[in-house]
């Protein structure tokens, strides 16, 4: 499918202007063609200078002049520059008496290169052709390192002149010269050849790396102001409501691909007809309720039902525990038999298995409970007698804390009772 770059329409005016600007480097003059190759000298310093010194957005008359002060002498420079100027091989970057930074045309620079390599093609074509031949030099192993190097250079001076020229016709060029120039910046692939050089130049000559590096700084920078020239064209050809600047192929990708936004703007300024219901408004509401989504109510969970009346079940549960806790200080109570302090060694002993367990699991549980008075102390001893009731234990002994009063028994003995009852 063709491109907006691809379309190439009549010049009539332009043509005479490119065949102007490309014989420009061997001009003697604005109505004949130089006749000592040596004249070229001049044109080719010129050139040069746009790629060696720092030529982002031109160079001045004076930068200019000393770059081509070792090819020619004062004189000869401001005639040749006058005749750069008549033929457009040097253009201003605007069109203003002040203006004192010119751009170098593309067009010049295409036929420095058609004289240099006899090549028949020019602009961004030629430049097409040399970053293809230094990649198959590369490839195939033939090209030196000055090659590369002399490549590499060249084809950055054509990026650096390319992208001033697009600005320049950006900045102060109508849309017809616009449209006139748009197929001669083609090749969509362009940032890939130069990725695929510079990889090559990577590997081949490392030393190279900068030189490489710098082309693609400019290749990035004249694709950047392809988008500004494209972004322009585009504009204007908007506002002149010219739709032959796309195909019928690109409308279409357009409509399927570009944002509402951007397609409900082409239509901002056109006027509509007012829209007529085709629906009244009782089958505007019936529709409503119909296709109404339903709305989930939540439903209370039941009430649970009133507890049984009865004793409370807790209260048994709590007496239970107090009626074991008054066990365990009673049984306590019996070991020590009125005395404050025993040892129970040798009952733990003749208790035997598991009745030696059972003793000693209710005094670490009268131990435990912070309201019985009573504590035991077990030692690091341990006592082994393989025939003896309990073959080995650990000496023990019980101790009262405080003394129970005859009240508590007697209240231990009550619960006691209440709880066997239940």
């Amino acid at each position: 499918m063709d491109s907006l770059f691809d379309k190439d329409d009549p010049e009539p005016n332009g043509l005479l202007e490119r065949v102007r600007a490309l014989v420009a480097p061997v001009a003697a003059n604005a109505g004949a063609v130089v006749d000592q190759p040596g004249t070229l000298d001049v044109a080719r310093a010129v050139y040069e200078a746009f790629g060696e010194l720092d030529a982002t957005g031109g160079l001045t008359r004076a930068q200019l002049a000393h770059a081509c002060c070792d090819v020619t002498d004062e004189a000869t420079f401001q005639s040749r520059f006058e005749l750069f100027c008549r033929l457009g091989m040097l253009l201003p970057h605007f069109d203003k008496l002040h203006q004192q930074r010119y751009v170098f045309n593309p067009t010049s620079a295409a036929g420095i290169l058609v004289f240099d390599r006899l090549a028949e093609r020019g602009g961004v074509d030629e430049l097409i052709t040399l970053l293809d031949r230094t990649r198959a030099d590369l490839t195939s192993g033939v090209a030196t390192r000055d090659q590369v190097r002399a490549s590499l250079r060249q084809a950055r001076r054509m990026m650096t002149i390319s992208a001033d020229h697009l600005l320049r016709l950006v900045s102060s060029s109508p849309l017809s010269e616009l449209v006139a120039q748009r197929g001669h910046h083609r090749h969509a692939s362009l940032m890939n050849d130069v990725f695929e050089l510079n990889e090559q130049v990577r590997v081949a000559f490392p030393e190279l790396d900068p030189d490489a590096y710098r082309l693609v700084v400019e290749t990035q920078r004249y694709v950047g102001a392809r988008e500004q020239f494209v972004g322009r064209l585009l504009d204007e050809g908007a506002a002149a409501r010219d739709f032959s600047l796309l195909d019928p192929e690109e409308y279409l990708e357009a409509a399927r691909t570009a944002p509402l936004d951007a397609l409900a703007e082409v239509f901002a300024t056109t006027v509509f007809d007012p829209p007529s219901p085709w629906l009244d408004p009782a089958v505007v509401a019936e529709g409503v309720q119909q296709f109404r989504p339903r709305v989930a109510v939540r439903r209370r969970p039941p009430r649970p039902a009133d507890p049984p009346a009865g004793p409370d079940p807790m209260e048994r549960v709590e007496r239970r525990a107090e009626a074991a806790r008054r066990r365990r200080d009673r049984g306590a109570e019996l070991h020590l038999q009125g005395s404050n302090e025993t040892d129970l060694t040798s009952r733990l002993r003749a208790a035997g298995w598991p009745g030696a367990a059972n003793m000693l699991v209710e005094l670490l549980g009268a131990h435990a409970d912070p309201e019985s008075p009573f504590e035991i102390a077990m030692s690091d001893e341990l006592l082994v007698d393989a025939d003896a009731p309990v073959s080995y234990l650990t000496p023990v002994s019980l101790r009262r804390t405080k003394s129970l009063s005859v009240a508590s028994i007697v209240v231990a003995d009550i619960v006691e009772e209440a709880v066997e009852h239940d």
